[in-house]
């Protein structure tokens, strides 16, 4: 009998070493998959610190955005790339933020004269288009700060503002797309 005894007692020992080890490498398997999951994203470079996750590579920046989030929602012109805002835009995109404009930059190398006839032909007849230069210049344009030089299409919907903005910039041409909510009155 004593023999069965220890018998018993060297099985149930190795028993619970062999429950330790398994807890133990899963452990480990859990907490390297962890840590190798941050390298990689950390290395890829996103950005949490804002609500537009941005990827840094070394062949430029990519901005990753919800569907419902993504732009203005204009019409964009076939040719034209879009113009990644540089690191000291915060304090303009801070503003914006503040008056609840959203805005996109994008640039062709297309004369501005091409892009206006194809806007022209694209967005609806609810736009308005003002010229270059235009008197008087209209006020919703002062607050969106587009230049006085571009032309513009300015679509209004109860509080809703649209304004394409094309302007001249070094032999390229502009086209700013603003989206913006007007105070309500009180």
């Amino acid at each position: 009998m004593s023999e069965s005894v220890s018998g018993n007692s060297s099985t149930s020992k190795s028993l619970m070493f062999m429950m330790i080890a398994l807890f133990v490498g899963v452990a480990v398997l859990l907490g390297g998959g962890v840590f190798l999951a941050g390298r990689v994203i950390r290395s890829a470079g996103l950005s949490a610190s804002t609500s537009k996750d941005t990827v840094r590579l070394s062949m430029g920046s990519l901005r990753v955005e919800p569907r419902a989030k993504t732009g203005p929602g204009l019409p964009v012109y076939p040719n034209a790339l879009l113009e990644m805002p540089g690191d000291n835009s915060l304090a303009e995109a801070v503003k914006d933020a503040k008056a609840n404009i959203s805005s996109t930059l994008y640039v062709t190398s297309d004369t501005r004269d091409s892009v206006d006839k194809w806007y022209v032909g694209h967005l609806g007849q609810e736009y308005t288009r003002h010229g270059s230069g235009e008197k008087p210049f209209p006020e919703i344009l002062t607050f969106a700060r587009v230049k006085e030089d571009a032309i513009s299409f300015i679509a209004e919907r109860g509080q809703q503002v649209r304004i394409v903005a094309l302007s001249e910039d070094n032999g390229k041409t502009n086209i700013l797309l603003l989206h913006l909510e007007k105070a309500a009155p009180q």
